[in-house]
This record gives structure tokens, sequence and C-alpha cells, in this order.
């Protein structure tokens, strides 16, 4: 694997002397060029492709063939990039809470990463769609505007909770603690993602990728333009989109071209409980 396809990869020609060791306005480059240029994805679900956990694999994929993924994915390269340029990033397990139901997924649910820099903790995360943009304080109660909304962190006990202001309403996006994990630990979280109906990623074929001023999302049948508002709000259009039509929009919007036909898919999720742990921890 080579680091510098990756930074071409992302829109970064080549390191500048202050970003090739550790720092934090090298972490905010690296992370802010990864969310502009890689975007959160299912499409490997929807057309027929495996996804399995594996560094190189992941590499081929995002870097190589120019496609996006979803967290495991694209933390999971990001974890390699961080390593790779004298970072030393931990691995942490976070569970997404269902926007519809309000319940937790199950662990290992979502990977994220955090960084020590400048004597403080960044949470890192660029596998997340519409998340953080820039790495953020890992500090109770911090709270932040960036590109994508009003962001907080808020901890009851160990569990820490990241929130986005949604219509002047906090909204928990996920839930996780301080507990070191392993990436190889999210491999059975990884296929539960692409089988299992209570997941986002089998129920929607999608693709979301952030974009100077908003986000644009495709998924089923349809292209969503946002644009982020000052103060977390956000302005919606959506243009409908024949089947024909998908290819084109993926391969000129998302620069991603497909070589398995792609089965578009926005279905309802089927309900988790938080009784129905997966794998414990």
């Amino acid at each position: 694997m080579d680091l510098n396809l990756y930074l071409q990869r992302v829109g970064i020609t080549e390191l500048t002397p202050d970003s090739s060791t550790p720092s934090l306005s090298a972490l905010r480059e690296l992370h802010r060029h990864h969310v502009l240029s890689v975007p959160f994805e299912s499409l490997s679900i929807h057309s027929g492709e495996k996804i399995i956990l594996d560094t190189n694999w992941i590499y081929e994929k995002i870097v190589l063939r120019k496609r996006g993924g979803f967290c495991c994915e694209n933390n999971g390269l990001f974890l390699w990039v961080l390593q790779e340029l004298g970072y030393q990033p931990l691995v942490l397990s976070a569970r997404v809470r269902d926007t519809t139901s309000g319940v937790y997924g199950p662990s290992f649910d979502h990977m994220i990463l955090t960084v020590e820099l400048e004597g403080r903790r960044w949470l890192c995360d660029v596998g997340f769609g519409e998340g953080i943009v820039d790495p953020f304080r890992l500090e109770t109660g911090w709270e932040e505007e960036q590109d994508s909304g009003v962001f907080r962190l808020r901890v009851e006990g160990k569990q820490w909770y990241l929130e986005r202001m949604d219509d002047d309403v906090w909204r928990s996006l996920y839930k996780f603690t301080l507990e070191e994990r392993r990436f190889e630990d999210f491999r059975e979280m990884c296929e539960y993602h692409q089988t299992s109906p209570c997941s986002l990623l089998v129920c929607k074929s999608l693709c979301s990728l952030l974009v100077p001023g908003g986000r644009l999302t495709y998924l089923g049948h349809r292209l969503i333009s946002t644009e982020y508002t000052k103060g977390g709000g956000s302005v919606k259009t959506t243009q409908e989109l024949t089947e024909d039509e998908i290819p084109g929009q993926l391969r000129e919007k998302f620069g991603i071209v497909l070589n398995r036909k792609l089965v578009p898919k926005d279905e309802m999720l089927a309900p988790w409980s938080d009784e129905d742990s997966i794998i414990s921890g």
C-alpha cells in the first residue's frame, strides 16, 4: 500500500513540512480532506460485492478503485493512514441511534478513532455520513459548530454521546465508551451490516459525500442536495431518478463507476431491540 496514492486520492498533492509529523493542524487537514473526497456508501451491498474487513482490500477499493465505504472501511483506512504518519490512534466501539425508534444499535455497530495531541484527546470519524468534518475535542460538554452542523459531547457515567443540533433540539448520533478495541473486533458486525434487515446499509442503497457548503446524497431512486445553514440548519432539494439515470449520476457526482449492476433500494429498517445483543461489550 502506498501512502502517497492515498494522499492523492483525498486531494493532498504532498505533505507540507508541518503535516509530515503528527500535529493537530495536520490531523485536521487529513480528516477534512478525507470526508470531502471519500463517500460514505453502501453500493457494494447492492451490486453483489462482498465487503472484507481487511486493510489491503479496503485500500484497493477506496484508493485504487476510487470508491467509498461505510464506517469500518473509511475509519479502517484512516487508522492505517494515521499509523503510517506516526500517530497513535486508538479504536473505539460506538452504537448508532436509530432516528425513528430511538434505539441504539449493537456493540461494534460503528467504529471510531481517538488521537492524543497537544495534551488532549480528539475524536476522529471519517465514516459516519452526516457527522463531524474536523477532529472533535474529546471533552464533556464541548460544543462546536462545524461545516455540517453544531455538535457537542455529553457524558453519563461511562457513556459518551455525540449529539447534533436539529431544529433547536440536541439529538444523539451515537454513544460510545473509552474502552480500547481492535480493528479485527468489528469483523462480525461487518458481516451483520451486509446481511441484517436491521442494517441501514442493507435496507438502503446510498452514497453520500460532503461538498463545500453542504452534502450530496444518492438514496434509492433519489438524489438529495443539502445546503447547510448557520446554526445547524439545512435546506434540502430532491431529484427523482430513473434506474437508467443512476449510474450516470454516481459517475458524475461521486466519481464512482460500478463494475456490477446496482439494484436500487430504499426500505424501512426492521426494528432492533436493545435486548437482542449480538456481540457482548
